[in-house]
């Protein structure tokens, strides 16, 4: 079978995020990287591949959470009706109690937006990183035989627990490193049963800025945990066949430009739409400043709020693979019967959301139930701002 086209992978990407010119520029950004030798990913055949598994591995840890069949029970079940009492237990298998609404609420805006919106910056990250660490090779800050792990290709060990006399750190079992690793394998002395792994550096990416002192906290942290270990991919390095001779560190964070805000009502069978402008490319160049010696900022062309926007649009597809799931295994309702079972998921998430702000909530949870609502029902740039329920009739006009 042949690799799926520039054109066919931009077109697949894009019915996710719902923007064609962040699906072209993550294609680019892959590309380069599997036209590295020295890059290691996940997945090297094509670039969908490296998207789907990026995609499937925020699915899995979504799935995974312990609120993630609260979510699917959203979905199915939803809140108790308007008219029900205060409801603070529920049976844990249909209806939502409000507490439990408030905490799904909290888990779509606090998990599921962030960790969609995490793995397209480390996507988009790709290549300008790429092209950093062969700049930082032909200067001879890095040698030339070095590796880019990225990803879930780099694990190191929790943090336990400090035991004995001497306070030695015990390590755990392997979790998610850092985003990138710059790693050198060396061949030891003759008879050696072992080579050893020279660490040069880490790579932090950032979907939302944040303070430059907070993160290369976070890399320091790496470097402490890399003390007990690493596994890259499927091999297992002990602490006593690793040296750190770099301590080179690549922070990555998300441009600061904000989406336009414009809009305009269409009627179109005697309905109103909203349309906004279709996206477009980013004002700006990724830019690449050099800190401190071993330290360099990598500022994305594209936004914390682009970045949001496909996010939610992420979840939001998300939630039509969830409707999938549910409907093609029970009828859908009869008021539902022109839509796909797709279409019911993306149905049912605006309806179980009209439903939970008329139940009990804390102003917080109401606040972020109010945001997801109006984004999902009239889009990013209407629905992001406004800190009251929208309704058509509010944008009747434009």
């Amino acid at each position: 079978m042949s690799e799926p086209s520039f054109g066919e992978t931009v077109e697949e990407i894009t019915s996710i995020i719902h923007n064609q010119p962040l699906a072209s520029a993550i294609y680019k950004s892959v590309a380069s990287a599997l036209g590295r030798p020295f890059v290691r990913l996940v997945a090297d055949n094509a670039v969908w591949d490296v998207f789907r598994v990026s995609l499937d591995a925020a699915i899995r840890d979504i799935e995974e959470h312990p609120r993630g069949k609260l979510f699917q029970r959203l979905i199915e079940y939803g809140p108790y009706h308007p008219s029900d009492r205060e409801s603070v237990s529920s049976d844990g298998e249909s209806n939502l109690s409000d507490d439990e609404c408030g905490s799904c609420v909290e888990f779509i805006y606090s998990h599921m937006v962030n960790r969609f919106k995490g793995e397209l910056a480390e996507l988009l990250a790709l290549g300008p990183c790429i092209t950093l660490v062969e700049h930082l090779q032909q200067d001879g800050h890095l040698p030339s035989n070095i590796y880019l792990y990225w990803g879930d290709t780099v694990q190191e060990p929790r943090h336990t627990c400090m035991t004995g006399r001497e306070g030695h750190r015990r390590w755990g079992s392997f979790t998610k490193g850092a985003d990138g690793l710059l790693v050198e394998q060396v061949s030891t002395q003759p008879g050696h049963p072992h080579d050893v792994l020279r660490i040069h550096g880490v790579v932090e990416v950032k979907s939302m800025t944040l303070s430059k002192t907070k993160v290369i906290a976070q890399m320091n942290t790496h470097y402490a945990r890399l003390g007990g270990g690493v596994k890259l991919g499927e091999k297992r390095w002990p602490p006593d066949e690793i040296s750190f001779p770099g301590v080179t560190r690549i922070m990555v964070f998300p441009s600061t430009w904000k989406l336009s805000r414009e809009w305009h009502s269409v009627k179109t069978d005697g309905a109103t739409e909203i349309a906004t402008p279709e996206p477009s490319e980013p004002p700006i160049q990724t830019q690449v400043t050099a800190v401190k010696p071993d330290l360099w900022k990598i500022t994305l062309a594209w936004s914390q709020e682009a970045l949001n926007q496909a996010a939610y649009e992420m979840t939001f597809w998300y939630m039509s693979q969830v409707g999938r799931h549910i409907y093609t295994k029970r009828d859908l309702p009869k008021e539902w019967d022109y839509m796909t079972p797709e279409e019911a998921g993306y149905n049912a998430i605006k309806m179980m959301l009209y439903y939970i702000l008329l139940r009990h909530l804390s102003k917080r949870k109401r606040r972020l139930a109010i945001r997801l609502y109006n984004v999902y029902c009239f889009g990013y740039p209407v629905g992001v701002d406004s800190k009251e329920m929208l309704w058509p009739e509010d944008l009747s006009y434009g």
